[in-house]
């Protein structure tokens, strides 16, 4: 009889962390990271960055430019435009606009960014290597976790946030560790606009 209890006992006692253990699992976040994805699909150009402005059998217009400190470029013959927080698609159409008031036919225009310099992300808290970070190209936060040498041992890598301050306001973002590399829920590992902060808990 005293053997049964003990098994009785033992059992209750695994189920009893079994339970435990699944209730402690990361749960999916419930944020709409394609409506995310959609609000910043395009990179917002800044102060620093090289623009390479092209118009179609326009030696005039086409060149090289640097955005300045105040987000201004200044482009020949149309003189300042403001690039500062705006996509190379907006830039391109008010250089367009603004020379149409010089030409019989309203020029056909496109701006790339030729060099990033703008561009900088943070990663704060349990991770090796915390701090600022200028990559030359747009990263996601897994890349960033990576630059910044990994988690700590003492990390929450399903309860890290992503703090995001745009023309959309300020918000913070979930991101759980468990559901994008475990589960593959690549969705959830947004590309990081400029001065996005990761908070590694």
């Amino acid at each position: 009889m005293r053997s049964r209890c003990a098994r009785i006992a033992l059992l209750c006692s695994a189920l009893g962390v079994l339970v435990a253990h699944s209730g402690c699992r990361a749960r999916a976040p419930r944020y709409d990271f394609e409506a995310e994805r959609r609000a910043t699909r395009a990179y917002a150009v800044g102060p620093g960055d090289v623009l390479e402005v092209r118009a179609w059998k326009n030696e005039a217009l086409s060149q090289r430019v640097t955005v300045r400190p105040d987000g201004f470029i200044t482009v020949p013959l149309i003189g300042d435009v403001m690039a500062g927080g705006r996509t190379v698609t907006a830039i391109a159409e008010e250089i367009a606009n603004q020379a149409a008031k010089f030409y019989h036919e309203k020029p056909v225009v496109s701006v790339e960014v030729a060099e990033l310099h703008s561009y900088r992300v943070f990663v704060m808290g349990e991770v090796s290597r915390p701090g600022e970070f200028t990559p030359r190209a747009q990263i996601t936060v897994l890349q960033a976790l990576a630059l910044a040498g990994g988690f700590t041992r003492f990390a929450d890598p399903d309860a890290v946030v992503i703090v995001r301050r745009d023309a959309h306001g300020e918000r913070r973002i979930p991101f759980v560790f468990e559901e994008v590399v475990e589960k593959g829920n690549l969705r959830a590992d947004l590309p990081l606009q400029t001065n996005d902060t990761v908070v590694v808990p």
